[in-house]
């Protein structure tokens, strides 16, 4: 019996690494995986940054503690919404909850307000009160953003001189050499763009135009009609009423309109 039970303790530690190495293999496979199409979109989504920016660590921060795990996809902002109606995502973010965008998807609750505002060089201070005023300027676009309902109406119907381009950074680099008047963009994400491609010399030839533009909450969109998808928005939602709740959603939001997006934790 003695040499039986010896026979059988070697063979569990001969056996106990693969073992322990399938079990953990296991744990990791039983967490769901998420799939989220994003882009670039510095200080809300920064791929450099090793928890990915703002809100890609409160996304992550939400699901992990929920029993999933989050996988970035980057892609063009056009792109990732082709993939949601296409079923190869699972959400997309962040996206303002436009009615061309509820039409194939399913927006989460508010996460935070961006203000999109029109960047312009610091020497020329042009005046515009209405979208009307806008026909007069050369402005620079980027393919799959919003603007606000009056501006991508305006920009549907061909009423604006519009340069529309694929990066964000060309945008900025037309506007300091001068070959647009204006540039829109969410301010929080204009100068956090500022700071990392241009020299300070050359930040100073950019300010941006005190009228808001547009306001507008950020959101996650889900896949629409999908059962799977709106178990996910429903497990994003609560763990975001719960940040909102603790107040550390506001404490993001006035960090973000302060530049410093490093302050708040976010741990749901």
């Amino acid at each position: 019996m003695l040499s039986l039970l010896r026979h059988v303790s070697k063979l569990a530690l001969r056996y106990l690494p693969p073992l322990a190495l399938l079990c953990t293999c296991l744990g990791v496979s039983a967490h769901p995986a998420v799939r989220i199409g994003t882009g670039d979109w510095v200080p809300y989504v920064d791929q450099q940054r090793a928890d990915g920016g703002a809100l890609a660590k409160l996304t992550r921060d939400i699901f992990n503690a929920a029993g999933y795990r989050v996988e970035y996809i980057y892609y063009p902002w056009e792109r990732n919404l082709l993939m949601l109606e296409q079923g190869n995502l699972d959400a997309v973010m962040p996206y303002s909850c436009s009615a061309q965008r509820r039409r194939i998807s399913a927006c989460s609750d508010p996460v935070v307000r961006g203000e999109i505002v029109l960047f312009q060089r610091a020497d020329q201070q042009l005046s515009w009160a209405h979208i009307d005023d806008l026909k007069a300027f050369r402005i620079a676009t980027t393919h799959g953003y919003s603007y606000g309902p009056q501006f991508d109406a305006a920009l549907e119907a061909g009423q604006l001189q519009v340069d529309q381009g694929g990066k964000e950074g060309t945008a900025l680099r037309l506007l300091r050499l001068g070959r647009v008047d204006f540039y829109p963009q969410d301010r929080a994400v204009g100068y956090a763009m500022l700071r990392r491609l241009f020299s300070p010399a050359e930040r100073a030839q950019i300010s941006h135009h005190p009228r808001i533009l547009n306001s507008e909450t950020l959101h996650l969109l889900f896949r629409k009609n999908d059962a799977r998808a709106n178990q996910l928005r429903e497990v994003f939602n609560v763990g975001l009423r719960r940040l909102a709740a603790s107040g550390e959603l506001q404490r993001l939001q006035q960090a973000l309109y302060a530049g410093d997006s490093d302050q708040p934790s976010t741990e749901p």
